[in-house]
């Protein structure tokens, strides 16, 4: 995958969080305004664009999302007559976590399994049986359920079925939270 660093003008003047999938990782960074911060990369050392799947960067307002060659800016569910949204927020990955004193600034997250994932801020968590939530915008749509008219054959119904009712349509990351809903920082 290519990036287009001119979508993220967006985001030059903030700081945000960046969400990259690559074939043999999931690395959960920072964009400082020019570039990224990952546990195991520098900012003098690029991503590998040749092996990244997906890359998000996003905030609570906004969210820019890099997938193969095509890239969505939620901007365009701004029009708040057709779209509305709904924000929900999952418990994340991780049974234990502790400073990393490898990587200082990082939280390591461990699973039950033993796989381990890098976080890129020192967390303020009240104990180790403490998870993090990543908050999700659910971008909706309500389409009106199509009545037939009466002169109108039973195929009609089956030409127009699925076209009514909630349809959603797109999701994006609004970034991390504690257990008690406190927003953590890029």
């Amino acid at each position: 995958m290519k990036l287009d660093y001119n979508k993220l003008k967006p985001f030059e003047d903030r700081r945000a969080w960046a969400y990259a999938e690559s074939y043999d990782a999931v690395r959960i960074g920072i964009w400082n305004g020019v570039g990224f911060e990952f546990f195991d990369k520098t900012l003098d050392e690029p991503l590998d664009e040749e092996s990244l799947l997906v890359l998000r960067v996003f905030d609570d307002k906004h969210e820019i999302k890099f997938s193969r060659d095509k890239c969505r800016d939620t901007v365009i569910y701004d029009d708040k007559e057709k779209y509305s949204y709904q924000d929900i927020k999952y418990y994340m990955y991780g049974t234990d976590q502790e400073p990393d004193n490898e990587h200082k600034g990082y939280t390591k997250f461990w699973e039950a399994r033993g796989d381990k994932m890098y976080f890129p801020k020192l967390l303020d968590f009240p104990n180790k049986g403490f998870k993090l939530k990543l908050g999700i915008r659910n971008f909706i749509r309500y389409n009106p359920v199509p009545v037939c008219p009466s002169k109108e054959d039973y195929q009609y119904g089956l030409r127009t079925s699925g076209a009514g009712a909630l349809e959603i349509l797109d999701y994006a990351y609004t970034g991390f939270y504690y257990e008690d809903g406190k927003v953590v920082k890029p």
